[in-house]
């Protein structure tokens, strides 16, 4: 069985086409944020869920339309998000804390406890305000470990 050749035209054409979709995603998560400031959370939902679909490995896609399904509401979609964003980048710091606030708006106080402090590992820059939150955590946790 013979094998297709590749022209040069062919494989510089398809690396701008990732390229392209690389930057459509950027240019969504802009737009996605920018929605997000005006208040229009359904429409940045959307948008940020085509920023997704254009980079699927944009670990900042996932990041953006988690904290965006998190303002919705979506909780659950929220942590499925942001749990891409982590598989995709184990060092999404920012990821974590939006992770420890969906779990925190569903009363999941271990869980969000436990992604505060791989937020504050990953990123020291985040300790201050992590370990408020934490001290609220612990405040409603028996034994302030649970």
């Amino acid at each position: 069985m013979r094998l297709p050749t590749l022209t040069l035209a062919a494989v510089i054409s398809a690396a701008f086409s990732f390229h392209t979709l690389a930057g459509d995603a950027a240019a969504l998560i802009d737009k996605g944020e920018a929605q997000l400031e005006a208040g229009e959370i359904g429409a940045a939902v959307e948008t940020l869920q085509q920023a997704v679909e254009a980079d699927p490995k944009s670990s900042l896609a996932y990041t953006r339309l988690g904290g965006a399904q998190v303002m919705a509401q979506e909780y659950g979609a929220g942590l499925e998000s942001f749990k891409q964003a982590i598989a995709l980048d184990a060092g999404n710091a920012n990821a974590f804390v939006g992770m420890a606030v969906a779990y925190l708006h569903s009363s999941r106080y271990p869980l969000a406890k436990a992604a505060l402090e791989e937020a504050k590992r990953i990123d020291p820059a985040k300790r201050e305000e992590a370990d408020k939150l934490i001290a609220w955590i612990e405040q409603r946790l028996p034994n302030g470990s649970q």
